[in-house]
């Protein structure tokens, strides 16, 4: 699944990937999610921080495969097939690929529906959040996936 769009505008509002992960809903900037891959089982390597499954090959690239469960301190719920989301522009890596429990669709956000995130939402600090706003009657938690995503600093994500 290829997942690129061009940036929003004002009249169009941001265009982000909506998915879930642990029963809750969550989206990322679209600009940032270079396609959706089904899974494959990342190869494991030495001295890999704890968040990051392995390596997987895609196309002649290889790139860090990070469990999004494991960044948030959930519990692994088994042996389940994830999608791996591949995003670009995350860190000093080209690529970065991430698991999430379900990709549910692509959306745009407009603008006037996007709220500023509470001091934490879900137990998430405010910091790793873009906005928040209402999608289909879930609360929807846009994340900052830089933020995210290259911070040493531990974040939970309360169940």
């Amino acid at each position: 699944m290829r997942a690129r769009a061009s940036s929003g505008t004002p009249e169009t509002g941001e265009p982000v990937l909506m998915f879930q992960l642990a029963g809750r809903h969550f989206a990322l900037d679209l600009l940032r999610v270079e396609q959706v891959l089904d899974y494959r089982r990342p190869t494991q390597t030495p001295r890999r921080p704890p968040n990051i499954e392995g390596v997987i090959e895609h196309r002649g690239r290889f790139f860090a495969v990070a469990a999004l469960r494991k960044r948030l301190g959930i519990p692994d719920p088994g042996p389940e097939r994830s999608p791996i989301v591949v995003l670009t522009g995350i860190g000093p890596d080209p690529v970065l690929g991430l698991l999430v429990d379900q990709v549910l669709r692509v959306l745009t956000l407009a603008r006037e529906a996007v709220l500023p995130p509470p001091p934490r939402v879900f137990g998430i600090r405010a910091e790793f959040i873009r906005g928040v706003a209402n999608a289909g009657g879930h609360p929807l938690v846009w994340l900052d996936a830089v933020k995210l995503l290259t911070s040493a600093e531990p974040v939970t994500l309360l169940v």
